[in-house]
């Protein structure tokens, strides 16, 4: 009985308040066995049921009437029972009732599953009422026995006129014969069918439907009939009509705008081109092949790829997609066009593509010399980092491959800081300038020169011999930089001292070539400046100094003597701090502040960066968790990444770590990413990871734009949110046309591509002015803070906030032609 889920009770007459139950009923509801006050399991009766039972107990004793009483009797441990309680009076021989006993019965699993199926069948009610389909069913003779439609259905066709009747017996329009006779072909030879069109009259006018059909065999192959479901597309067909007339209007609003449309409905073959289109391409419409295979044909098969891709993704994730491809066009020449793709939807359903087509040529074409111009130095004209390292990259090889020789020769002014103290950052820049040109006079285009950054330049020289004295050139270079230079402001005496690099015998790779060359000056100024430096073995002991420093850096994070220090982005629309840059500080234990451009290289040369970057991605979201925590505005956090560090890790595991363990909301997180990034590195894997690191909500920066790698085909695959200008472009700006005009043209790229633009470096008001009237979103640097101890950081904030607004309105600037040239190059 306890497995069947049942108990017995027995009540006497002689005390009917009370009553013995059987240790099965006493297991199954909860209590003790043996006798029991009935009022015990009254009060544990849900709703009704007690005085339900009462009534069938009084009625049983009194009368002799036998009771069955369904209950919800809620169990000690608080689950709920379904019980059914029986009831039935036992009499002595003279007839007198003397008990009342009967059983309790566990119907809780009964009723949930009549509940189920209660259910199930209201579910299935359910899905045909709001069906906009119906199904249907027929006998053995064809006709109609079934026909269940939807509330939405229902005023297509009115299935009591339908049962009964083979579908070839209902009104159908002549032109929509052929196509039932079609149906009724392949009924008859007990074949299935499939999404077959005819049309219908009915109450409400003329429909069109779409049918399927599979024929029903009983167990002994005895044909019974056929199911099939059915659908009103009326709506369907009439906007595929609608969409043919769009494109008509569409053609005329491209010819104005210069640009042509295209169209495919799926499962058609043909792609629709408008007349503007054929225009723009130069394709002869009598003779063009207008299937969408033969079209895809004529792009490249990596543009080919692209095209199907962006529809695949409009498939998926619907909305817009767009892609730059090059076409060649009849007259010979390679094009670059821009093609858009939308997708076409009726009743919430993609049923086509729609777009344009541009001629983007000019557009592209300023793209490229952007992109060139993100090679060279906008200072100087020269060659910048990055072109360098490819440059010295091939040499090396050829060197290696064809027993070629060659040079590399370090230049660092000796005395530029006090030229630039003394006269001014104009001063200095224009000091850069004369620099660069005395090179080119010395090396001629014999050797590629480029200026690495601030007052440190590269000559790569090819030699004819092995044995060449390197020494007479470069202390002839020497020379010819310490005499006076004549600058606007006045003379300036600088000097220089050179490391030189001997290729292959030095290095056999790009990065030692650097190394060494760099060891060499590092050696030369410690010599006393103003002097070229060969390198030797012996330099080697530099980089023992280098490695003391590594120990100590190491040290420096288990004893707590890392800060962060935060320096506030101040919006230049609001005059609000809408961030802070967390910037990493070491005050060594003996030798006191040690400067981040000292320890910084030997962190990454090291693979210490990998700890720091931690320590200070984890500092800088507890400090702002606990900035929100004390109520302070919600402001990002900006923090450096090292690609050492990048590529090290799990990186956006670690990121999602810190942000779980500090409670810092993610969108508040700014990464700043350095364009040396993506030097040697997969872009396929640099997108998986910045795609995880979008993903999380973090946001992403490019960090020191223009100082570096600088290309804009990351910019446009990858998912930054701001593109952060280097200082080189932003300081002294007001007073540098060119400058400006180059600024101008990487915040409209910027804008552009749909990226914040953040100015770093900027020193004086009068920079920040001109940041305004170029449209640049925030501005960091001396003018407004130095980098400050966090308890400081927010009193600054206050400070900066409370200064007033300027009172002029931004002007509305008139470009020059180069830089709207620029602007419409990004559409």
């Amino acid at each position: 009985m306890t497995i069947a889920g049942m108990g017995y009770w027995v009540a006497n007459t002689c005390d009917p308040e009370t009553f013995w139950i059987s240790p099965e009923l006493a297991d199954l509801v909860g209590v003790p066995s043996g006798p029991i006050a009935i009022k015990v399991l009254r009060e544990r009766y849900e709703g009704e049921g007690a005085s339900r039972v009462f009534e069938g107990f009084r009625t049983c004793i009194s009368t002799g009437a036998p009771y069955a009483v369904d209950v919800v009797y809620r169990h000690p441990d608080g689950r709920l029972l379904n019980l059914r309680i029986h009831g039935e009076a036992e009499r002595d021989s003279q007839g007198a009732i003397v008990r009342v006993s009967g059983i309790v019965v566990d119907t809780t699993r009964e009723t949930e599953a009549l509940k189920r199926i209660a259910d199930s069948e209201q579910m299935l009610a359910d899905f045909l009422d709001t069906a906009t389909d119906w199904c249907w069913q027929t006998d053995a003779e064809h006709r109609f026995t079934r026909f269940e439609a939807g509330s939405q259905s229902r005023r297509s066709i009115n299935g009591s006129r339908v049962l009964g009747r083979s579908r070839w017996e209902l009104d159908i329009p002549e032109g929509s014969r052929h196509e039932v006779e079609q149906i009724r072909a392949a009924m008859e030879a007990h074949q299935p069918f499939r999404d077959i069109d005819y049309t219908v009259n009915t109450q409400a006018g003329q429909r069109r439907m779409r049918t399927s059909g599979k024929p029903i065999f009983g167990p002994d192959g005895t044909f019974e009939g056929y199911r099939g479901t059915a659908a009103d597309v009326t709506e369907l067909r009439d906007a595929e009509r609608l969409l043919l007339n769009r494109s008509a209007a569409l053609a005329e609003a491209h010819r104005i705008g210069r640009m042509g449309s295209w169209s495919f409905l799926l499962g058609d073959e043909m792609v629709t081109w408008s007349e503007e289109l054929f225009a723009v391409t130069g394709f002869d419409p009598s003779t063009f092949d207008s299937r969408n295979t033969a079209v895809l044909a004529m792009f490249e098969p990596e543009d080919r790829q692209k095209l199907i891709d962006i529809q695949v993704a409009v498939l998926k994730g619907g909305g817009a997609r767009s892609v730059d491809v090059r076409l060649a066009c009849p007259d010979g020449r390679v094009r670059d066009f821009a093609v858009t793709c939308k997708g076409e939807e009726v009743a919430g359903k993609i049923v086509g593509f729609v777009g344009t087509v541009q001629d983007v040529t000019e557009r592209k074409q300023a793209q490229r010399q952007l992109e060139e111009l993100a090679y060279a130095d906008p200072l100087t004209g020269l060659a910048n980092r990055a072109m360098f390292k490819q440059s010295l990259t091939t040499v090396i090889g050829k060197a290696l491959l064809e027993g070629r020789f060659a040079t590399l020769y370090l230049v660092d002014l000796d005395r530029f800081k006090e030229v630039n103290d003394a006269f001014g950052h104009a001063a200095g820049d224009e000091l850069l300038c004369r620099v660069a040109a005395i090179l080119r006079r010395e090396f001629g285009d014999g050797a590629f020169i480029a200026r690495l950054g601030g007052d440190e330049f590269a000559i790569l020289v090819e030699r004819s011999h092995q044995h060449e004295d390197v020494r007479i050139i470069a202390e002839d270079l020497i020379a010819a930089l310490s005499g006076p230079i004549d600058l606007s402001s006045g003379e300036a005496f600088v000097g220089a001292t050179v490391g030189v690099a001997m290729l292959p015998e030095h290095a056999t790779s790009t990065d030692q070539a650097m190394r060494h060359a760099d060891l060499a000056l590092y050696m030369g100024k410690e010599a006393g400046r103003g002097r070229c430096m060969l390198f030797e073995t012996a330099f080697a002991e530099a980089v023992e100094q280098r490695l003391l420093l590594a120990r100590d850096l190491r040290h420096a994070i288990e004893e707590n003597e890392l800060h962060a220090f935060y320096q506030p982005q101040v919006s230049i629309a609001t005059g609000k701090v809408v961030g802070f840059e967390a910037l990493l500080r070491w005050t060594h234990r003996e030798r006191g502040p040690i400067s981040p451009a000292e320890f910084i290289p030997v962190a990454e040369n090291s693979g210490i960066i990998v700890d720091l970057g931690l320590w200070i991605l984890r500092e800088a979201c507890q400090q702002a968790k606990a900035w929100l925590d004390q109520g302070l505005p919600p402001r990002t956090m900006s923090v450096n990444v090292s690609p050492a560090q990048f590529w090290a890790m799990d990186f956006e595991t670690a990121v999602a770590a810190v942000l779980a363990e500090t409670g810092l909301p993610a969108e508040l997180l700014c990464l700043e990413l350095t364009e040396s990034l993506f030097v040697d590195q997969s872009e396929d894997r640099i997108s998986r990871t910045l795609g995880s690191l979008s993903a999380l909500g973090v946001q992403l920066a490019l960090d020191d734009f223009g100082s570096g790698y600088s290309s804009l085909g990351y910019l446009t695959r990858l998912p930054f949110h701001r593109l952060k200008v280097d200082r080189s472009f932003v300081d002294g700006i007001a007073g540098q046309p060119a400058k400006r005009k180059l600024l101008a043209g990487i915040i409209a790229l910027s804008h552009g591509l749909g990226l914040s633009t953040v100015a770093e470096g900027a020193e004086k008001r009068a920079d920040v002015d001109v940041l305004r009237e170029l449209g640049c979103d925030t501005v960091q640097g001396y003018v407004y803070s130095r980098p400050v101890a966090p308890d400081a950081a927010p009193v600054v904030a206050a400070s900066i906030e409370a200064e007033p607004l300027p009172d002029h309105r931004p002007q509305c600037l008139i470009p020059d032609a180069d830089t709207a040239a620029m602007i419409a190059a990004l559409g």
